[in-house]
């Protein structure tokens, strides 16, 4: 089952607030699919983020190009 745009919004915001993004101004995407924010994170907020994506059907991809971005996408 394909989430909706809203959905994603909704799982999104909970991962911007959660303590692996905390005090680092997390920005989500207008298409509810990229999160960047400028610091780079830890392994365990790497973790923390890929957990929480993959309880509701979503897989992350983390990369770093003077600011992090990761990319949700859903799981096939």
């Amino acid at each position: 089952m394909a989430l909706t745009t809203h959905q994603r919004g909704i799982i999104l915001r909970g991962i911007c607030g959660s303590a692996s993004l905390k005090d680092k101004q997390p920005q989500i995407s207008d298409s509810n699919t990229v999160i960047t924010c400028a610091q780079r994170l830890e392994i365990w907020d790497i973790c923390s983020i890929s957990c929480d994506a993959e309880a509701f059907g979503l897989k992350a991809e983390f990369g770093y190009d003077g600011a992090t971005r990761i990319t949700f996408t859903e799981k096939e």
